[in-house]
């Protein structure tokens, strides 16, 4: 089992990530989803001419993120708001700026005795060029992207992650689970660590990779192999490259897609794994 801190830690995030999605240095306050029958409503739009490997970043965002892929080299993103009055809703404030092939899109909370608690829900919706690099951290809801080749980086997520074509993936610290479709394995290879739940890897049949799993709470299990193990597998897929990575899992991790190796005898009697 990983250990008790590291597990601890995972499952804190998913509460604590929902409760506050951003962070005030001199007070507590909470965010509640319930925003009643007769919301009040907000909507951004923004568009921008942008680089085809442009960065975005989106931060402290409250409720869900989605990144998806567009048809030219422009950036644009829609937010919206409900929340269960005009206060409410103007507890939290939008900020986004473009400049330089960068945009960054990020929630401010406001201080006060009257926005300690407060009843809103929000999602920001990003697309970008096929070959940007994607960087979400600090979510309290959940995050989808699908189709960046870039680099992406995701940390610090309350709910559960799903990542459809991505090619270099580094996800840390996030409150439930992640799943992974790789259809394309890039040179920055993936990086899974501190998930509070399960991993699900969809990988191609035909690929060139290293694997390295560690610190599981559960079972690893693929084609090939299934196991109980508290300490690494792992293995060389296809003619090897670049390195797959996956560790601090609080339950499971599912590989489907190329055929794994089990672990050599020898390591058998060097490790504690129960095979089944």
């Amino acid at each position: 089992m990983p250990t008790v801190a590291r597990t601890l830690s995972a499952l804190l995030l998913a509460g604590f990530a929902a409760a506050a999605a951003a962070h005030d240095d001199d007070r507590w306050w909470s965010r509640s989803d319930d925003v009643g029958r007769k919301p009040v409503t907000q909507t951004i739009n923004q568009k921008y001419d942008f680089s085809a490997t442009g960065r975005v970043t989106a931060y402290d965002i409250g409720g869900s993120v989605e990144v998806k892929v567009g048809a030219s080299n422009a950036v644009a993103f829609t937010y919206e708001r409900r929340a269960a009055s005009q206060r409410d809703l103007e507890c939290e404030t939008l900020r986004y700026s473009n400049a330089q092939g960068e945009l960054r899109i990020w929630s401010e909370h406001k201080r006060g005795k009257d926005c300690q608690v407060i009843r809103a829900d929000d999602k920001l919706t990003v697309t970008v060029p096929r070959g940007a690099s994607v960087e979400v951290r600090d979510i309290g809801d959940e995050v989808t992207v699908t189709g960046v080749e870039g680099l992406v980086r995701i940390s610090d997520v309350g709910n559960r992650v799903t990542l459809t074509g991505a090619q270099q993936v580094d996800a840390r610290d996030i409150g439930n689970s992640v799943e992974l479709t790789v259809t394309q394995l890039g040179a920055g290879g993936i990086r899974i660590s501190d998930i509070g739940n399960s991993v699900e890897l969809n990988l191609p049949e035909k690929l060139d990779a290293r694997m390295h799993i560690a610190s599981v709470g559960n079972k690893i299990s693929g084609p090939g192999l299934r196991l109980k193990s508290d300490g690494d597998y792992q293995a060389v897929v296809g003619a090897g490259g670049p390195m797959i990575r996956v560790e601090d899992i609080g339950n499971s991790v599912v590989i489907r897609g190329p055929r794994l190796s089990q672990p050599e005898r020898e390591d058998r009697r060097n490790r504690d794994h129960n095979y089944y």
